[in-house]
């Protein structure tokens, strides 16, 4: 299913800053957390199967969404490694081309380069609480070089409170 190395951080301040930075960007939503963020590298053939990033833990908490990060990719060596949702569709003119591969000669589905510095970000569920199926997605294979990313995912919890949020 996956063919990576990965490595959970530790939670200095700069880690933190990233996290708040990721809860800022959805609006602070309530009653939602950052779970510890983690790295992946893919070297050459390095890949991750299509997957959703659904996970409950039960009716009240649920991993609402997702950011992937590129903390190396194209520019640095790198080719291939591309995330790719199937059920999407993607733009291809304009300025797309240089955050989607305009090229893959297909029909359906896009898949975003991981050019360094950029993040792709989406929605689990929807508002009742069901998985958004559109969301199904794969870390194309790294063909030179190496891709490294970072993993963010929010939280939601029902009843949650800011507190609870220091034992995090």
């Amino acid at each position: 299913m996956r063919k990576s190395d990965k490595a959970l951080l530790p939670r200095p301040p700069l880690v933190q800053c990233i996290e708040s930075r990721a809860l800022a960007f959805q609006g602070w939503p309530a009653n939602t957390f950052v779970e510890r963020l983690w790295t992946q590298r893919y070297n050459v053939s390095g890949h991750y199967a299509a997957h959703y990033d659904w996970s409950a833990a039960g009716r009240d908490a649920r991993r609402a969404s997702s950011f992937m990060v590129y903390l190396r990719g194209e520019g640095e060596g790198c080719e291939g490694g591309g995330t790719e949702f199937p059920m999407l569709e993607g733009k291809t003119e304009g300025g797309w081309c240089a955050f989607v591969d305009c090229g893959r000669g297909r029909e359906e589905g896009v898949a975003f380069r991981p050019r360094k510095g950029a993040a792709v970000f989406w929605l689990n569920f929807d508002e009742e609480g069901r998985g958004v199926k559109e969301t199904v997605h794969a870390g194309l294979p790294v063909t030179k070089g190496v891709k490294v990313g970072l993993n963010i995912w929010s939280w939601w919890q029902r009843g949650l409170e800011v507190a609870d949020l220091r034992e995090l």
